[in-house]
């Protein structure tokens, strides 16, 4: 090659013409020689000798020149059909040059732009002569058609996202979806869900680039191209798809739900016959996986007088119903626990379990664990006995029901929930006395209707029943805790040090605030093998046993304390309960991430539909919150006064912890799961 001779070069990108700005020089390292080459518009690379496929012989001075060889050489390739040349040689075994090429195809010599036209042909369009160095094969009849075939499938494919990019643009899926349409929809959802984390989110951006919509957030418009055409919801559950939270059961699993019966666990000889006590379970109103019941049993008075009463708490034995590492067994294991959400509940266990096999249900014996509480009408605890049993419950009790039944005389659950209320107050006095953290937390509870409407109610936590029913499941935990200690078999205890001291919170502070401040002191609880006290409840120890039907863990301590109580050995080592501690410490607060993140999307939802119903009436978009921090560089953070949610607003540096202020709602922004709250200042 001869300085500024054109030549064509491969490239990564495929070939181009370019123009020799000196002769080849060898490699500074001794290695083969390279090549400095202008590609135009004042573009130079380096190249190997070996990527130079054609060097004209044809000098240029100026690279105009070489820019209209490249004009009429690209004009020239575009017309080229090497299919009738590829039949006359195919059966050759020889490679052919680039001229024998060129004088097959044009029946005579080739000039420069010709050869340059030819090159890039067979560089770019190999599908009737593959390239060996400075030379070309022509390849078998099975290889062309295979690569034709290949040609069609990619023109096809062309043809069908282009259609599909049209129909989006009009908020509209193709008729009849080809697998290439519907392979890039499931893209477009996989991006629309999982982001840039999804691994093809190039296809998917690639796609929504040429959609003729305002909106540069092409995740989200995935989203609400796909939600427009009806492939997905407008509320759908984002959050479970990129948990990858299952919503459906596997075949094993619901298999071994059918087959499973408690007639076994029930006529074991070992378990105390308590069908006779008379136990009832109180739960929310549509609460089927009951899992835990209530009796109380009037006993003789002490020397003092002062009544004794034998209180049970019933857990349905979860543990002996489900097989350990069985079907069932593995799955509760991989989810966890049972998701609650405000349109939906996603189980841990079959429904066919939770709900059914294994809830106490009224009027069905099921083997339990039941706790049995010597207590005195004080908050005593006398003594206590842990036993495998069978129960039989009375009646399910809703909170409201019981909580009327608390303040009616003539109720016939009145003369057994009042003692059962007395008692709870008096074992959380005196856990409060030890230390306990008691914060009056309301409850916001939003349920979808099979209609799409959202209500929205706030209740608290400490109404009689609810608290009373909180309380005994907290005594129940606290003496399984210690009778695992007792007895040194491995169990996951749940503790938390101490409160940070400094800083103490004013009691003058509103609700809201003051509990921030003191959820703000509390140290992380921690889960160990080992024993330790739990200062937010008042505790010198504690587990978590009483949900085996909604929780792993609980079921897992469950079946170790039923293995125990039959054959005085553990079932499971201190290595194996730490690995489902461990494992629950991960996958739980995840869960509960999803859960609060579901509620914060249909309160805002039930928000925004507030505020468009209620254009015109400027009160309807009013709001009270009160300021729990007001930092300096970024907005503060606030809680309704009238609902427990929490959200971020720009507010006056003066407005400080504790402070309530007057906001508008001027719109909700579900997919950034956000409300625009504005700060009304009040007139001078």
């Amino acid at each position: 090659m001869q300085q500024g001779e054109i030549i064509v070069a491969r490239l990564r990108g495929g070939p181009t013409i370019g123009r020799c700005l000196d002769p080849p020089v060898p490699s500074s390292k001794g290695g083969a020689r390279s090549v400095r080459v202008s590609m135009g518009r004042n573009r130079e690379a380096r190249l190997p000798v070996e990527r130079v496929v054609l060097a004209t012989g044809v000098a240029a001075e100026r690279d105009e020149e070489v820019e209209e060889l490249r004009r009429q050489s690209e004009g020239l390739s575009a017309d080229i059909d090497l299919s009738e040349v590829w039949g006359v040689v195919r059966e050759e075994a020889s490679a052919l040059t680039l001229d024998e090429i060129a004088e097959l195809h044009w029946e005579s010599a080739a000039d420069t732009a010709r050869r340059i036209a030819l090159c890039l042909y067979l560089e770019r369009e190999q599908v009737f002569f593959a390239s060996e160095g400075s030379t070309y094969s022509p390849r078998s009849a099975g290889e062309v058609e295979e690569l034709l075939s290949r040609r069609r499938r990619r023109e096809e494919n062309r043809a069908a996202s282009a259609a599909l990019v049209d129909a989006l643009s009009r908020g509209e899926l193709p008729t009849d979806p080809s697998d290439h349409q519907e392979t890039l929809l499931n893209h477009l959802r996989e991006y629309a869900v999982h982001g840039d984390s999804y691994t093809r989110s190039a296809v998917a951006q690639g796609v929504l680039s040429q959609v003729q919509r305002e909106n540069r957030d092409l995740q989200r418009l995935a989203f609400e191209l796909l939600v427009e055409t009806g492939s997905l919801s407008a509320d759908e559950p984002l959050e479970l798809e990129r948990a990858g939270v299952p919503r459906e059961f596997p075949r094993d699993a619901v298999e071994a739900a059918a087959d499973l019966s408690a007639e076994t666990a029930v006529r074991d000889a070992l378990r105390t016959d308590l069908t006779g006590v008379e136990a009832f379970t109180i739960d929310d109103e549509e609460t089927r996986d009951r899992d835990d019941a209530l009796s109380l049993e009037v006993l003789e008075p002490t020397g003092s007088g002062e009544a004794v009463y034998r209180l049970g708490v019933h857990i349905t034995d979860a543990g002996a119903l489900i097989p350990a590492g069985g079907a069932l067994d593995r799955e509760a294991d991989r989810r966890m626990a049972t998701l609650y959400l405000p349109d939906r509940k996603i189980p841990m266990l079959p429904p066919e379990v939770s709900s059914g096999k294994g809830s106490l249900t009224p009027g069905e014996t099921r083997p339990a664990m039941s706790l049995m509480v010597r207590v005195t009408a004080s908050g005593a605890v006398l003594d206590h006995e842990v036993l495998r049993s069978v129960v039989r419950s009375r009646a399910a009790l809703s909170y409201r029901e019981a909580d009327r039944a608390l303040g009616d005389p003539g109720s016939p659950w009145h003369g057994v929930l009042v003692p059962l209320e007395s008692i709870a107050k008096t074992l959380r006095r005196r856990r409060e006395e030890a230390g306990a953290v008691e914060m009056e937390q309301p409850e916001m509870v939003i349920r979808v209707r099979d209609s799409g409407a959202v209500e929205v109610t706030v209740g608290s936590r400490s109404a009689p029943a609810r608290s009373t029913v909180a309380e005994l499941m907290v005594l129940c935990n606290s003496l399984l805790g210690e009778y695992c200690a007792r007895e040194k078999l491995p169990a996951a205890y749940r503790s938390q040090p101490a409160p940070d001291p400094s800083h103490p919170p004013a009691a003058d502070l509103p609700d809201a605030a003051l509990r921030y401040v003191v959820m703000r002191r509390l140290r992380r609880a921690e889960v160990s093998t080992v024993p330790r006290a739990h200062s937010g409840l008042g505790l010198p120890v504690y587990v978590h046993a009483t949900s085996p039907l909604r929780r792993y863990p609980d079921l897992i301590l469950q079946r170790q304390i039923g293995h125990f109580l039959s054959t005085g050995e553990p079932l499971y080592s201190t290595e194996e309960v730490a690995s489902v501690a461990q494992r629950a410490e991960v996958q739980l607060p995840e869960l509960s991430r999803i859960e609060e993140q579901r509620r914060r999307y249909w309160f805002l939802r039930f928000l925004k539909h507030r505020l468009e119903g209620n254009r015109d009436a400027d009160d309807e978009a009013l709001f009270n919150a009160v300021v729990l921090d007001n930092p300096a560089r970024r907005p503060a953070l606030l809680e309704l006064a009238d609902y427990p949610f929490r959200f971020r607003a720009e507010l006056p540096a003066s407005l400080v912890l504790g402070g309530t202020v007057t906001l508008k709602l001027h719109g909700v922004d579900l997919w950034r799961r956000t409300g625009q709250f504005v700060h009304v200042r009040e007139e001078a």
